[in-house]
């Protein structure tokens, strides 16, 4: 295996689990890190840079690890990245969903690999999987708990928490932002849900027109009918292909307790595939975390190291959501 010369940008939770990783890796070679000056680790200065430039012009450098978090500046480091001709590896869910095919065909014109495993699921490798399933396989239907957050949340409230002490709770272990907006209303699963069905089914999918409710409005008195009933709430998406439109929901579903998905608590995320001919597929694992999500990105690194980047898409769009 070739040596690889890398840079982080970002070093917050996951870019520390991404350095951490690539220390005990003997043919990945961090040479870089960028974040603002108070982000700089005093054990490795002479590794941090405020200066983005200077990391995309430095030839040494052959892949670019953007874990920022954000939008705009995000898509603009890793446009200008890919426009130098390095390799880009991203974790950024929202930058993954809504620009894709202008991901794909930049990284193409300038014949480097884009690569987003770590945007879906954390450490679980769905997206490699679809990729190389699609091949043989056709995908019927994409079931998932895809946001650890909420499913801790629900979690605890089948514990006995109400929703806002589950949700402080989420909050003091990290599991929840500040802000956990996106993750309550199902904005972060919205996204997540469309890069898998986009894989899946070679389309684009708008964010924008995905059918969602939030987890907010659940209450004890809905978890306790649920108990009642051997019943469980559950965050769910789910995209289906139906002839020539896809359909997609975001929304808590009341499933019984025999249900697969009753056996994932806590931060676990999973997803179920409906394939033909290899039938019913299930994946989980931790979809949250500095390791988890940092193991995906770094097993992307490693498969650009072996050249095995796959493309991910046809130029031509085939399905329309409905």
């Amino acid at each position: 295996m070739k040596q690889m010369n890398i840079a982080i940008l970002g070093y917050g939770v996951i870019g520390k689990g991404v350095f951490e990783i690539c220390k005990n890796m003997p043919n990945i070679n961090v040479v870089k890190i960028f974040d603002r000056k108070e982000k700089f680790d005093n054990n490795y200065l002479d590794l941090f840079t405020d200066n983005a430039e200077s990391i995309f012009k430095d030839k040494k450098i052959d892949l670019i690890v953007e874990v920022l978090g954000g939008y705009e500046f995000a898509r603009d480091m890793m446009l200008q990245a890919i426009k130098y001709r390095k390799h880009v590896v991203t974790a950024n869910k929202e930058v993954v969903a809504k620009d894709i095919d202008l991901f794909v065909n930049v990284s193409r014109a300038n014949e480097v690999c884009f690569a987003y495993e770590a945007s879906v699921g954390g450490g679980i490798p769905i997206i490699k999987n679809i990729k190389q399933l699609k091949a043989v396989n056709t995908i019927t239907k994409i079931s998932g708990i895809l946001n650890g957050t909420t499913n801790f949340i629900l979690t605890k409230m089948f514990e006995g928490l109400d929703f806002n002490e589950a949700l402080k709770e989420a909050q003091r272990l990290g599991f929840a932002e500040a802000d956990p907006t996106a993750d309550l209303e199902g904005y972060d699963m919205m996204r997540k849900i469309a890069i898998l069905s986009d894989l899946a089914w070679n389309t684009f999918i708008n964010i924008n027109e995905i059918k969602q409710t939030g987890i907010t409005k659940i209450t004890k008195e809905d978890v306790d009918a649920a108990k009642a009933n051997n019943k469980v709430i559950k965050f769910v998406c789910e995209s289906v292909k139906v002839d020539d439109h896809i359909e997609i929901s975001v929304e808590p579903k009341v499933l019984d307790n025999t249900h697969f998905f009753n056996n994932v608590n806590n931060e676990f995320n999973a997803v179920i595939l409906e394939t033909y001919p290899n039938d019913t597929l299930t994946f989980i694992g931790k979809g949250a975390g500095s390791l988890p999500t940092a193991s995906a990105i770094v097993l992307d690194i490693v498969d650009i190291m072996e050249n095995r980047c796959l493309v991910c898409y046809d130029n031509e769009r085939k399905y329309k959501i409905n």
